[in-house]
Order: C-alpha cells, then sequence, then structure tokens
C-alpha cells in the first residue's frame, strides 16, 4: 500500500505540472474572448468596450503607419468644429472663384503645404504668385467650384474629405507668362469631372496641408478626364498631358523651374516646411 501512496502522489504532483501551464493557457483564451489588449509602453493595457474615442484616437496615433502621421497631433482630438471651418473656407469668394490671393491668410498655418498629383509641394507665398500668373480670372471670369460631400476622416479628426466640381466659360484671353501661347475666347464651357479634395488643420486651427487628386470618374464632364486647371486648359484649346511619372511632363516642369518663370509646379526645396519629407516633386512618381 505504501508502494501504491507514493506512485499516487509522484503521479498527483506530475499531473499537476502538466496541468498548470494548460489552465494558464485556458485562462488567457477566456480573458482575449470577452476584451481586446493592447501594447502600451508599460506592458499591456485592457480595452474594453466603454473605451473613449479619444484614446482610440491616441492608440491609432501611437502606430507607426506612414510619415504624414505627423498631422494626427499624438492622437489629440481638435478643439474646434473641423467641418464648420472647412464649409466657411471653401464658401469664401476667393476660394470660389479660384482666385487665391483674395483669401485672407489667416486661414493659414505658417507652415501650409499644398501637393497635388502632378504640382507641388507648394508653400503658400508660391501657390498664391503661380495662381496670379495664370490670370484664369481673366481667361474665365465666371469660374465657380462647387464643394460638397464633407466628412471627418475617421483617423485623423483634423483632417476633412469632400469632393469639387469646377464650371466656367472660357470668354477671355488665356496668357500664362513665360508661355509664348495664347489661347483667344472661345465661348466653350468647362465641365470638369468630380474630384476628391483634403484639408487638415494644425492644433490652432489653421490649414496646414491641402491636397486635391484625379478624377473620380474621367468620363464625366468635358475635359477628357482633366481636373483643375488642366481641365480648364483642356477648354481653351491648350491640351496637356497629365500623367504622373510621364518623362516628357516631369522635363518640361523641370525645364521651367530652373527659367524661374512666373507660374512655377512646385517651390524650391529650401522653402518647402520641414515637416514635409517626400523630396519628389511635381508629376515625379513617389519616392515614399
Amino acid at each position: 500500500m505504501m508502494r501504491c501512496s507514493v506512485f499516487n502522489s509522484a503521479t498527483s504532483r506530475s499531473l499537476r505540472r502538466l496541468l498548470l501551464p494548460l489552465s494558464l493557457l485556458l485562462l488567457v483564451l477566456r480573458l482575449r474572448s470577452t476584451s481586446a489588449w493592447t501594447s502600451s509602453a508599460h506592458g499591456y493595457t485592457k480595452i474594453g468596450r466603454s473605451a473613449s474615442s479619444s484614446s482610440r484616437r491616441q492608440q491609432a496615433a501611437a502606430k507607426p503607419s506612414g510619415w504624414l502621421d505627423v498631422l494626427k497631433w499624438d492622437g489629440r482630438a481638435p478643439e474646434f468644429d473641423v467641418l464648420a471651418k472647412v464649409q466657411q473656407y471653401t464658401a469664401e469668394p476667393g476660394y470660389k472663384s479660384f482666385n487665391l490671393k483674395q483669401i485672407p491668410n489667416e486661414y493659414y498655418s505658417n507652415e501650409y503645404v499644398f501637393r497635388g498629383p502632378i504640382v507641388g509641394p507648394f508653400n503658400r507665398d508660391d501657390l498664391v504668385a503661380t495662381n496670379t500668373a495664370f490670370g484664369l480670372e481673366t481667361a474665365f471670369p465666371d469660374l465657380e467650384r462647387h464643394s460638397f460631400g464633407f466628412t471627418l476622416d475617421p483617423e485623423n479628426p483634423f483632417r476633412c474629405l469632400f469632393f469639387e466640381r469646377w464650371k466656367a466659360t472660357h470668354t477671355g484671353t488665356l496668357a500664362i507668362p513665360g508661355i509664348p501661347l495664347e489661347c483667344p475666347p472661345s465661348g466653350h464651357r468647362s465641365l470638369s469631372p468630380v474630384m476628391p479634395f483634403s484639408i487638415t488643420f494644425d492644433v490652432d486651427g489653421k490649414i496646414m496641408y491641402e491636397t486635391l487628386t484625379t478624377a473620380v470618374d474621367r468620363f464625366e464632364g468635358n475635359t477628357k478626364g482633366k481636373v483643375a486647371v488642366f481641365g480648364l486648359l483642356e477648354t481653351a484649346g491648350l491640351s496637356l498631358d497629365n500623367n504622373i511619372g510621364d518623362p516628357l511632363l516631369i522635363g518640361q516642369q523641370k525645364d521651367r523651374w530652373v527659367t524661374k518663370g512666373p507660374a512655377q509646379t512646385y517651390s524650391k526645396p529650401e522653402n518647402v516646411p520641414r515637416w514635409w519629407k517626400s523630396k519628389c516633386v511635381a508629376a515625379e512618381k513617389n519616392d515614399m
């Protein structure tokens, strides 16, 4: 009996050693089935269903995903109404007519950057100078930008996404300084495809970053799928390629930059705010 008793005790201890890890594993699985866990600087933090939206934003901002995440401001929440600010801004007469020098400067951060698919990066001063050089208010005096569909980026509450459609009539001469070509008034109506825009604010409610990109549907309108200024040029009879990575277009843009014409396609690198990290310019392909 003694031998049997010793055997049973040893067996019991062995079983306990085998079952303990299994019990711990089952406990972990049970906990994970009832709540989510996320890593933090202090180990693991439990995220229950009651977690606030601000804490979720902070956790999303803490996860590295791209260099533009600097504009998420470490997961902070804006202390102003982003949608209201964008709607006020896009209702400005200078915005609606694309006469940028008429828009009050107090809307913009000193670190402002504009980037389009084949132009930019621009600082604010260079963007206004180029916009003015094109003389679009003379060539298209009734130009109007129709903005709609304002919504917040669910991953960045400082960023508003929306759409635009441009309408104008070519009733004046289009003459761009530095280009030996004039387009006399044709009377043609310009109807662009819908194009997406975005505006991102800094923590003080100033516009930090503006972007637009290509047509949602390139078969809409009558500008052969071209948007913004390239759509207006198409209507005026100046048909230009606008493909990202096109070596001929890139060469023309850089040649124009070297010749210091008043209408440029990007700012000098030393004049672009330092938070902007990409080195590609104008129609060059992405470098990051």
